[in-house]
């Protein structure tokens, strides 16, 4: 009986230690099999990113987290590593796919990690890129059409040029 209560006991200590993990967002969270050495490992890579972020090693960490993102995913681990390339992504300011490569980031951290806390920060973001896509088409338009109104005033300043060559022809006669 004793052996019993004993055994009992560690099995509802040790259940009660995987269920803390669950609601830390440890490597028991999820819907995925993570091992605890997967967990630490990933969550370590992620540290080093955040330090080389701080050290403004902009290029070695977008490397690591694009890392973190292509390995076996670790709820709590790989959607703030998501979260952070996709930012990183957004702040090269290199152009068009940079832009395309964060909103697809972040797109597939709400599809992978439903109950991540870094979801609705990726919801906001997606709808801020929105926002400024719309912004940027406008703008082109608008640029397209004042380009256009450019061409026609010089054409018109240059018939205004030659007349008034004309005028003075005329008037020298």
């Amino acid at each position: 009986m004793k052996k019993y209560c004993l055994v009992l006991a560690m099995a509802v200590a040790l259940y009660g230690c995987a269920g803390l993990q669950k609601k830390q967002g440890g490597p028991a969270s999820g819907n995925r099999e993570v091992t605890q050495a997967s967990y630490k490992t990933q969550a370590s890579k992620l540290e080093s990113a955040k330090r080389l972020i701080s050290q403004n090693k902009i290029s070695a960490a977008t490397e690591m987290l694009a890392g973190i993102c292509s390995a076996k995913g670790v709820p709590g681990v790989t959607d703030e590593a998501m979260f952070r390339l996709a930012l990183l992504y957004l702040g090269t300011g290199q152009g068009r796919g940079e832009i395309i490569q964060s909103q697809q980031m972040l797109e597939k951290l709400q599809k992978e990690y439903p109950s991540s806390s870094w979801k609705t920060h990726a919801a906001s973001l997606i709808e801020l890129i929105a926002t400024l896509n719309r912004k940027i088409r406008n703008l082109k338009g608008e640029n397209v059409s004042l380009s256009k109104e450019n061409r026609e005033l010089r054409l018109n300043i240059e018939k205004l040029n030659i007349l008034d060559v004309e005028q003075e022809l005329k008037d020298k006669r």
